[in-house]
């Protein structure tokens, strides 16, 4: 399929899937913030036979050609098993790069589209890798600093292709930065923030204990079974595959430190946990998306010296909420950030209608840096008359 000059090729194989995944090295070539993805890793994803998406999912890969010379990508993807939990038929798009060229970009889109119509969808939602929580978005303000762990970087161009040819804004989502070298110590955190964690210890019994590795598959359990329950009514929130959460983790265990990851317990009860996890971007990138022959050497080097952190996920149950244990994992997260030498420390993604966090973010003293927002499409006239909730 062709869009004027713009040739649409799909991909079905893996050299072309290794096309695929190099493209972004064209984008980001002259882009210093830019952090390469390992290739292997994404070759793994993207593959039928070996991506853990594709048993319960479908997806399409296309590349823009133009003159003979790749100019763009874009995946569409369809989990079935989100839209039968959800009650819904939507697809998603995800992996989108493109040159600054409206004419690529709406060749890529109209590729994607066509596809995920033809399968009978009534909607299109994106960017997002293959879920709506993994790599959200298209940065809208916050192009001076590099992304940390699990978030995204991308051209200012982008937001401006997609809103060009017709996309909505769906949401966006917050990151949040702190100096710790500004606050030096535990006592300098905001006085409100102290008192309030200091009365949920006395008024409930809490007790705040860091991870334990040595009982690793009841951990997760625990947090899986924290995460779907606590963020069950979030919107369009489906409960996390376990095959696939465990294989997420997996890939994180060597890079999370115990320390940072605290369980939460009133008489025994697990009640919420939090997640914080060095910046493992900031050596990724002196790796280049390869770790063979040296990539091993450069990401144990770059291992480090790193010295941020990334608050990822924090989730209380539902009755102990308004109590203040958000305020308690904050402060205690604080203190061994501050205790391991941590320079600055990172919170994200925040929903945008997450109210109250983002209001307790603020009164904790960190800044929002960056800006992430998705976007969605109607994909006929039908869902867009009977307007259905995006």
């Amino acid at each position: 399929m062709s869009r004027s000059s713009v040739e649409i090729v799909p991909i079905h194989d893996r050299r072309g899937r290794e096309r695929f995944v190099r493209f972004p090295w064209l984008i980001y070539r002259n882009d210093p913030l830019w952090v390469p993805p390992l290739i292997r890793s994404q070759l793994k994803t993207l593959d039928p036979q070996r991506g853990s998406f594709f048993r319960y999912g479908e997806a399409a890969l296309f590349m823009a050609r133009r003159n003979g010379r790749d100019v763009g990508r874009i995946a569409g993807w369809i989990s079935h098993r989100s839209n039968s939990y959800l009650n819904e038929k939507a697809a998603g798009f995800g992996f989108f790069e493109s040159i600054d060229d409206y004419e690529v970009a709406a060749a890529l889109l109209d590729a994607a589209c066509d596809w995920a119509r033809g399968r009978g969808m009534e909607v299109i939602r994106g960017p997002f890798y293959f879920s709506m929580d993994d790599s959200p978005g298209v940065l809208i303000e916050g192009f001076d600093r590099p992304p940390v762990l699990l978030c995204g970087h991308t051209p200012p161009y982008y937001a401006r292709l997609l809103e060009q040819y017709g996309m909505v804004k769906y949401r966006e989502a917050y990151a949040y930065y702190a100096d710790l070298d500004m606050i030096s110590e535990v006592q300098h955190l905001p006085p409100k923030i102290l008192r309030v964690a200091e009365l949920v210890r006395k008024r409930t019994g809490v007790q705040i204990r860091p991870a334990r590795f040595e009982d690793w598959n009841r951990e997760v359990e625990r947090v899986m079974y924290l995460v779907n329950t606590a963020m069950g009514s979030m919107r369009n929130h489906v409960p996390m595959d376990e095959q696939e959460f465990r294989r997420f983790v997996e890939e994180l265990k060597r890079v999370i430190d115990p320390e940072l990851v605290f369980f939460a317990e009133v008489n025994g009860e697990t009640i919420g946990f939090s997640a914080t996890i060095p910046d493992i971007n900031q050596a990724l990138k002196a790796a280049n998306g390869r770790l063979f022959p040296l990539g091993w050497l450069r990401l144990w080097w770059g291992m480090r010296h790193i010295n941020a952190a990334s608050l990822k996920l924090l989730a209380v149950l539902e009755e102990y909420r308004g109590r203040g244990l958000d305020a308690l994992f904050y402060v205690e997260t604080a203190k061994t950030l501050l205790r391991k030498g941590y320079v600055w420390a990172d919170m994200s993604l925040t929903a945008e209608d997450n109210v109250e966090i983002n209001k307790l973010v603020r009164n904790l003293g960190m800044r929002r840096y960056k800006v992430y927002r998705t976007y969605y499409k109607y994909l006929n006239d039908a869902a867009a008359a009977a307007t259905m909730h995006p």
